[in-house]
């Protein structure tokens, strides 16, 4: 049982607040401990290839206070290319910092210590303080590295930074108290890493109701008038175009199928593939790239598809199980999901809310937009129903907060 004068370290930092371009995940924890009576403490980083609005300012710290939790800003080395040197040496400055932070500017000394990753180097901080405050360390994995590394971004397994990496990874998994992962079969990676059974507990990334009841914002109608069609059955991506995704499998469906059929593929985002993307679909009459929308527009985007997509590219990083953001918002519009990858997604199974179809049998697709296609009123009613009934029910940020209480 949690008592209500503990004191929480979360360090991430990649975690934002709204007002400089989104909460995040670690906020919504936090403001969720906080109200549980804990004193809550969470280390950020003004430098980030995600925001642009980030605070700037003078000296290296910088303290507010945002909803009860005490949000700590550390003005690391600034960067922009996510690929650069300048980004690992951010890493390390970031540590740095929550090393002095905690040693000389502490008001209380912290019972739990959470490290999120990335960065993975934040679990040495973590450990740090375990040695001398006696706390205790929860390490908190929401992308494995530095397997990512080498399978999405081709990096050589005797590369020095993998090589570093994967020894800060085996010293976290094996000094930690807890893991905490964000994939469902993390145990699986971490027992093969380690050789040996630890406690893993799968958190899935969750969602703020508030967020979709009250900070909505509308679209304009332009934007759907020019990009969606009205004559056709709408199939929708949004989110990133980078190599994680392997979008080229719907590029290719897009072009058996043209001229075939009555469907129209949208996709909705930016990233490193979008010239690729753009030149690849050309040609393709069925085929529409959009601009990227903030997340508050998104809903009102998503609410205009008949049919939502995603895909994953054929990785071994993926088999221990995925949990995108990503599916949050399509369930939550209440649209039939079809993903595309060799991954186990509990939430998109359980939910009932769409199918998962192997990248060998992408046969069946058409088979399944048809299905979806061809359900009557009622039955996309009660999907959308069960989608947002399994939201309430399982991923609100309250409710999984109660799954870390339990590890404190």
């Amino acid at each position: 049982m949690i008592k209500n004068n503990k004191t929480i370290w979360y360090i991430s930092k990649y975690a934002n607040l709204r007002k400089y371009g989104a909460d995040t995940r670690q906020i919504y924890f936090c403001k969720e401990f906080y109200k549980k009576g804990c004193n809550v403490t969470l280390f950020i980083s003004n430098s980030s290839h995600l925001y642009n609005g980030l605070p700037m300012f003078s000296g290296y710290f910088k303290e507010e206070i945002h909803e009860g939790v005490n949000v700590v800003w550390l003005n690391t080395i600034k960067y922009k290319e996510p690929s650069s040197l300048l980004r690992v040496l951010s890493w390390f400055h970031f540590e740095l910092l929550v090393l002095v932070y905690g040693v000389f500017k502490k008001k209380k000394k912290p019972d739990v210590v959470i490290c999120s990753s990335l960065s993975i180097l934040s679990i040495i901080s973590g450990l740090f303080f375990k040695v001398i405050y006696h706390n205790k360390v929860i390490f908190e994995i929401r992308d494995i590295w530095p397997q990512s590394l080498i399978e999405l971004r081709g990096m050589k397994k005797n590369h020095p930074l993998v090589i570093f990496l994967s020894f800060i990874e085996k010293i976290g998994y094996k000094y930690s108290d807890v893991i905490v992962g964000t994939m469902p079969k993390l145990h699986i990676h971490v027992q093969e890493k380690i050789k040996k059974n630890k406690k893993v507990i799968y958190i899935p990334h969750g969602v703020s109701l508030n967020f979709y009841e009250e900070q909505q914002e509308k679209i304009q109608s332009e934007y759907i008038d020019k990009y969606f069609s009205k004559n056709m059955s709408n199939l929708v991506y949004a989110g990133s175009f980078n190599k994680a995704y392997d979008l080229m499998q719907f590029i290719q469906l897009a072009r058996e199928s043209e001229g075939k059929n009555n469907l129209n593929f949208i996709f909705i985002g930016d990233g490193v593939l979008k010239k690729e993307l753009i030149t690849l679909s050309k040609s393709l009459s069925n085929v529409t790239i959009a601009p990227k929308v903030s997340r508050e527009k998104l809903y009102s985007v998503l609410e205009n598809a008949d049919i939502l997509l995603h895909s994953f590219s054929k990785k071994n990083v993926f088999r221990f199980g995925v949990s995108p953001n990503k599916f949050i918002d399509y369930m939550y519009a209440g649209k039939p999901i079809i993903c595309i990858g060799d991954v186990y997604c509990p939430m998109l199974l359980e939910s009932g809310s769409g199918i998962v179809i192997h990248p060998d049998h992408l046969n069946v697709f058409y088979d399944k937009v048809n299905f979806y296609l061809s359900m009557s009123e009622n039955m996309k009613k009660a999907l959308a129903s069960q989608a947002k009934k399994y939201i309430s029910e399982e991923l609100c940020y309250k409710k999984l907060a109660c799954r870390y209480f339990k590890l404190f």
